[in-house]
């Protein structure tokens, strides 16, 4: 059998066999379940799947921001040369905005409800760049420009429940980036906001990963997005990794039935009448993930050889890996691959 493709040599950020376990009730369940990836140095990779997969739960490892009841059972998280399992509070602080940064899907759970959203982004800048006030505040109104936040000064001076959804979105982004981060990690942060502003933000930060060369890890269930603004991608399916390459050959030609599956789901707005495509059955929560092939139950293409042994990732080209040990049958499937420029099915 091939081995996996190793190309993360000189990687800003490299995960290796990181595992989460989840407590409830008392009993402890992997919910992300040894899983490796990398980033670059000024490269975007995208980290797909459906709710639960654990795409969100593996960004807050990364950043040691797991919530109550999670912990990192096992593995390594390696950035910028230093592991930062295992690290107590203050050296996770050090890291976090200098080195780190996070977008969150909800940014009234990320800003301060009572500080208002320019004095955030200041005391960022401050804190972890050891600038002076006046600095740092020309520093907040430049990036509130760039975020195309009209009339900063006054739009700086309110609290967050002041300022609509996409404008609240975008602060916290400049926030996030106040501190001039390497790497940012984004979980969903355009998922709650209307098509147009969407469209807004992912353009906004394809430019910012261009301009400022910033490393990115964009947490999404949106293929399209991730055609927009990544060079690869990770898909993510009951806490494992299934397939990866990079995001034009995977999605011209994916090796899982679950990334087929994942990509026959994007709408066309070509063919309005075409009928919308859903993968049968759900994802299988922590406690009941099967024996196999995670995705075997659900998998149009399984067999009995699916239901038992272990699914690592293996090579298929000299760029791409999959998880499946019969990516041959899906093969010359249709397929619906989101446009890079578009964002829509094609």
């Amino acid at each position: 059998m091939s081995q996996p493709v190793d190309r993360s040599e000189g990687a800003l950020l490299e995960v290796s066999g990181l595992s989460v376990t989840v407590t409830a009730d008392g009993r402890p369940a992997r919910a992300v379940d040894g899983i490796t990836l990398h980033v670059g140095h000024g490269e975007a990779v995208g980290l797909v799947g459906e709710s639960g997969s654990g795409k969100s739960l593996t960004l807050r490892a990364i950043l040691g921001l797991l919530p109550p009841g999670a912990a990192v059972a096992g593995g390594s998280v390696i950035f910028d040369g230093y592991d930062l399992v295992g690290q107590g509070s203050r050296a996770l602080r050090r890291i976090r905005g200098t080195g780190i940064s996070m977008v969150f899907q909800e940014p009234m759970t990320a800003l301060n409800p009572v500080v208002k959203v320019g004095d955030q982004m200041v005391d960022a800048a401050r804190k972890r760049l050891g600038w002076g006030r006046a600095e740092a505040r020309d520093h907040a109104l430049q990036l509130a420009k760039q975020m195309g936040i009209t009339e900063p000064e006054a739009s700086l001076s309110l609290y967050p429940h002041e300022l609509s959804g996409g404008l609240r979105q975008r602060v916290m982004i400049a926030a996030a980036l106040a501190s001039r981060p390497k790497l940012l990690l984004c979980d969903e942060p355009t998922t709650a906001l209307d098509v147009t502003i969407q469209a807004q933000i992912i353009e906004l930060l394809a430019r910012l990963r261009d301009e400022l060369a910033m490393s990115m890890l964009y947490v999404t269930h949106d293929l399209a997005v991730v055609a927009q603004l990544c060079t690869r991608v990770e898909v993510m399916y009951a806490g494992r990794i299934i397939e990866r390459g990079p995001v034009t050959e995977t999605f011209a030609a994916p090796s899982h039935p679950y990334t087929l599956g994942l990509l026959r789901a994007t709408p066309d707005v070509d063919d309005v009448r075409a009928e919308l495509y859903a993968i049968p059955g759900s994802a299988p929560g922590v406690r009941s993930r099967p024996a196999g092939c995670p995705f075997h139950p659900r998998c149009q293409f399984a067999s009995t050889e699916c239901e038992s042994g272990d699914f690592p990732l293996r090579a298929v080209s000299r760029t791409q890996e999959t998880a499946c040990a019969f990516p041959e049958r899906i093969e010359g499937r249709a397929r619906v691959a989101p446009d890079a420029e578009t964002g829509v099915g094609t």
